[in-house]
């Protein structure tokens, strides 16, 4: 069942990223195949992106170890992660439902993350002497320019979820880290996809903006741009709504 908005919106060896696909877990030193659970939620979240799930979908345990060919519990640790991402809903006697954003819910999750941003983006800016840091920042910004402003694809919104995880690895807050994993911006990004579109196109400069503003270690320039560039996506959001209300 699609909802009214389907059609809708590393480096560094010891820092956190954002595996799979939104995650946060240690980066490996080399790279090394993805473990069972984690396969699961890369291609769940990957599902989303490329239409192969939707909203309100229900994900049953013994499907996805079949699909898989692994054993449950890996597939329940997965659940249980994805839950926690927000992407899905754990009820009680139906299994896992992917969840269905409300237009509330929506604007009421990315204004948290506002918030979030700008504080990663200021604190991140107060360590601009980290070169290691700055430099996977960099890189990630410029990895994200390989895109369309306005690609729907899952590696797109890889790149994207790597840059934020190099702007708060740089912020080193350890507590910062853990409430950003908590947020459900992939069923934002699919589910309101169109009507994020006019916020797109100013993306790129927006992490340009940051990065430049976190190098030069101006943290108030850093989270206004930070805020800004969520801010975009709230206030269009926010224009769909108040077109929706009855005159």
């Amino acid at each position: 069942m699609k909802t009214q908005q389907n059609d809708a919106g590393g480096d560094a060896g010891k820092v956190q990223v954002q595996d799979p696909l939104g995650e946060q877990a240690p980066e490996p030193v080399a790279s090394k195949p993805l473990s069972p659970r984690d396969r699961v939620i890369q291609d769940v979240v990957r599902g989303l992106y490329e239409g192969r799930l939707e909203p309100g979908q229900r994900l049953v345990e013994a499907q996805l170890t079949e699909q898989y060919g692994i054993s449950r519990g890996p597939v329940r640790e997965a659940l249980n992660r994805l839950a926690a991402m927000g992407v899905v809903d754990l009820l009680p006697q139906r299994g896992a439902l992917i969840r269905i954003l409300t237009l509330k819910d929506a604007i009421d999750s990315l204004q948290v993350v506002q918030g979030l941003v700008g504080m990663s983006a200021r604190l991140a800016a107060e360590h601009s002497s980290d070169d290691e840091g700055l430099e996977r920042l960099q890189h990630a910004a410029a990895d994200i320019m390989r895109f369309d402003p306005a690609s729907p694809s899952a590696d797109h919104a890889k790149a994207r979820d790597a840059f934020y995880s190099a702007l708060t690895a740089m912020a080193d807050n350890a507590a910062l880290r853990r409430v950003m994993m908590q947020v459900h911006i992939h069923l934002i990004r699919v589910q309101f996809r169109s009507l994020l579109r006019t916020a797109d196109r100013r993306r790129h400069r927006d992490y340009t903006d940051i990065v430049e503003a976190v190098a030069a270690g101006n943290s108030s320039r850093a989270e206004r741009a930070a805020r800004a560039h969520i801010g975009r996506s709230i206030s269009a959001l926010e224009a769909f709504r108040a077109a929706e209300k009855p005159a």
